[in-house]
């Protein structure tokens, strides 16, 4: 059997990520990934309707990638 937790775990480059499944992608909770984006430290996220929020992919690896650098 394939192990697919490594495919399933990889930010996409393109769309829209859930706020579950990123919280869950950068090994955070969903409380501190509402933290970090009220503080301004992660990028906010885009409204879709009233239970549908999600980020924009683009927008979250430029972030890891600017935190990458200043590392």
């Amino acid at each position: 059997m394939k192990d697919q937790s490594t495919n399933q775990s990889a930010i996409p480059t393109t769309g829209f990520i859930r706020r579950y499944r990123l919280a869950e992608m950068l090994g955070m909770s969903l409380s501190t990934l509402d933290r970090k984006v009220r503080d301004g430290s992660l990028p906010k996220p885009t409204k879709f309707g009233e239970k549908i929020t999600a980020f924009d992919a683009v927008e979250i690896n430029r972030w890891l990638e600017e935190r990458r650098q200043s590392a």
